[in-house]
């Protein structure tokens, strides 16, 4: 059964209306993102061949891009930008395309090559509190980097992160390998060095594992100090 979209904006105090860049998506697309957006009190603007010369003029707080051979144009304006570098970013998966060679900028989201509007609306609630900068009710951040995990016996697996807080991470590795037990994570955060931290596998739920990172690690508190930079909080 599809979600019934109906624009219902949250109550915000601050009157701030959130601005979502789609660009250079169809018209099919479109349509189907500003539905999902406005349900959650955010404005979406259209962009196409002038969306770089437009992030030296204007704010916004997101952007919706495809992720092909012509997506890094999109993604290098967006993070070099001033004032626009930390959007949240919302990636529509190309047929082929693997998604851990956009790890440098960031990907917050992933939609699928045809994403359905409820796919589509319950990634726009996931970051809902991002965008709308409640950021006391949001403890997790949604990121697509790549990763490896070595485990205790020398095995090692590879996969993207989904989501990372200060935590800990949930993973999607490729081939859905069975983990347990402690394992060593190496991954590199936009914008910083490589960077290795010792976790804890405490979940796993079909192709996805929730990793705890442990308390004594220093490198927890690097991914801590990435979390607050990135909210603006630094």
């Amino acid at each position: 059964m599809s979600a019934t979209l109906v624009s219902r904006p949250p109550q915000n105090s601050s009157n701030f209306a959130p601005r979502v860049a789609l660009v250079k998506l169809d018209s099919a697309m479109v349509e189907i993102l500003q539905k999902a957006f406005a349900q959650c009190g955010i404005d979406t603007v259209v962009a196409y061949e002038d969306f770089a010369t437009r992030l030296a003029k204007e704010q916004f707080q997101g952007c919706v891009v495809n992720l092909d051979e012509h997506a890094l144009i999109t993604l290098d304006a967006v993070r070099s930008s001033r004032s626009n570098r930390r959007m949240i970013l919302y990636g529509i998966v190309s047929a082929g395309i693997d998604v851990r060679a956009f790890s440098r900028y960031g990907i917050n989201t992933l939609l699928g090559p045809r994403p359905d509007r409820t796919s589509v609306l319950n990634a726009v609630r996931s970051t809902c509190a991002l965008l709308l900068h409640e950021l006391r009710r949001y403890v997790r951040i949604p990121l697509v980097i790549a990763i490896s995990a070595e485990s205790q016996s020398g095995q090692r697996f590879f996969g993207s992160t989904r989501e990372i807080s200060g935590g800990g991470m949930s993973v999607q590795f490729t081939g859905n390998p069975e983990l347990s037990g402690k394992v060593r994570l190496s991954f590199s955060l936009p914008d910083k060095p490589s960077m290795s931290v010792a976790a804890v596998v405490c979940w796993q739920n079909g192709d996805s594992t929730g990793l705890q990172f442990e308390t004594s690690d220093s490198g927890r508190q690097g991914v801590k100090s990435w979390i607050d930079s990135f909210l603006g909080l630094d």
